[in-house]
């Protein structure tokens, strides 16, 4: 009975703990200034790639997320879901282009 007790307490406190974790909210970072005219613009999959990295590997790294292929609607369902979790976290312009990288890195043909 008291083994019980002990490992329902470390389990609550582990889930506490994965919470607060998963919560925590990151300062906006500071405004990159512009880019120069003669700079041809990042292909849709690497700037996807690296709001991905900037957004959602604050929670899981990119090879537990793509572990998987899924067709594009799945990734739009997944990422919206992700939008829901943490309010203005991810802005439906980088929902786009975590979507766009994801359906062309992971996306079933």
């Amino acid at each position: 009975m008291r083994v019980r007790s002990v490992v329902l307490g470390v389990v609550s406190v582990m889930l506490l703990a994965f919470t607060v974790g998963c919560s925590k909210q990151e300062p906006p970072a500071p405004a990159a200034p512009a880019a120069p005219a003669a700079v041809a613009p990042a292909a849709p999959a690497a700037d996807g790639r690296s709001v991905f990295e900037a957004k959602c590997s604050v929670c899981h790294p990119l090879d537990r997320a793509t572990v998987r292929k899924e067709t594009r609607d799945k990734w739009v369902s997944i990422v919206k879901d992700m939008q829901e979790r943490k309010a203005d976290w991810i802005s439906d312009a980088e929902a786009a282009k975590i979507i766009e990288f994801l359906t062309a890195e992971y996306g079933k043909k």
